[in-house]
């Protein structure tokens, strides 16, 4: 368990930077004047509009603003701008030792699944798995911002456990470190500096469009490298855009893939633990903010999730 970053309070700073594909600022403007109308002041780094093909400009120049929002003590916590891809190009670029000295709330997902991870091993605090300005810019569910800024401490008491709607394949309570992410990402992780476990600890995972062979070859992986040895339970997030056929999507003489993503995911993982689908932590209107790294509880039924925790 690692220690929770000083939380965000109402009126405080947020800045956006962009350490994957390349800010939007149409999106980024939406997400702005949302975040301005809760209360909270809005900087967005120079560098969101940086571009380099389909990142945000050069490696150094990402890493840096992300150092930067890092190093300004007047920004209070970081957002986003975008996942995509890019990330894993910065994650030995960082200062972690500068991160460390300025812990603040870190907030993003998908692509952004490699730095919370980093983060959270090498400085010792909690990041955020949540929504970015890529979220607000689309349709999305008001529950999104409103969770996100509960979560990260605003007018949030000492206890916060919130309810879902879930598909509960086998019910269950558990309580441990909350770890994961996007499946891709947690992939590209393992065996590397930035590894991660789930002993001991409650397992999230999501991911989108992804061809259903690719889902399957890749948590099976992650089951020879013994990965879900030790887990105490498994959220599965919504799956959004998912394919199938041989080539990804089904067309003329193509077969589908044979076993469906609930198949697959009961196939794999560990059958003695509580596992539901349809969790709100992936790509859909909906997503909910995770502190990754904190010890929570979980309580998994036929149609509900409850998650819960401490800040300390």
């Amino acid at each position: 368990m690692v220690a929770f970053p000083p939380p965000l309070k109402k009126g405080g700073t947020i800045g956006i930077v962009a350490p994957a594909c390349h800010g939007c600022p149409a999106w980024t403007d939406k997400g702005k004047a949302l975040l301005e109308k809760r209360g909270y002041r809005v900087v967005v780094h120079p560098q969101h509009k940086l571009r380099s093909g389909q990142l945000g400009g050069s490696d150094k120049a990402r890493a840096g603003a992300l150092m930067d929002m890092f190093a300004d003590p007047s920004i209070d916590a970081i957002i986003c701008a975008r996942g995509g891809n890019g990330a894993i190009r910065i994650i030995d670029k960082l200062d972690y030792k500068l991160i460390k000295r300025n812990p603040k709330p870190f907030v993003g997902f998908s692509d952004i699944t490699l730095l919370l991870n980093a983060i959270t091993r090498q400085c010792g605090f909690v990041t955020y798995h949540g929504p970015m300005m890529w979220n607000f810019a689309h349709p999305h569910n008001p529950r999104t911002v409103t969770d996100m800024l509960a979560v990260l401490g605003t007018g949030a008491k000492e206890n916060w456990s919130q309810a879902f709607k879930v598909v509960g394949a086998r019910s269950g309570a558990a309580e441990g470190v909350l770890v994961g992410g996007n499946i891709a990402l947690l992939q590209s992780l393992i065996a590397t500096p930035n590894d991660w476990s789930a002993k001991g600890a409650i397992l999230f995972l999501e991911d989108t469009e992804e061809p259903f062979y690719r889902v399957d070859r890749m948590i099976r992986h992650m089951k020879h490298a013994g990965k879900f040895e030790g887990v105490r339970a498994v959220m599965v997030g919504e799956m959004t855009d998912m394919t199938d056929g041989e080539s990804g999507i089904v067309g003329k003489d193509q077969k589908p893939y044979g076993h469906s993503l609930r198949q697959i995911f009961t196939e794999v993982l560990p059958p003695d633990v509580p596992l539901c689908f349809n969790f709100p932590c992936g790509h859909g209107k909906y997503l909910t903010t995770f502190p990754v790294g904190a010890k929570v509880r979980l309580k998994i039924k036929s149609a509900s999730a409850q998650l819960s925790f401490t800040r300390s």
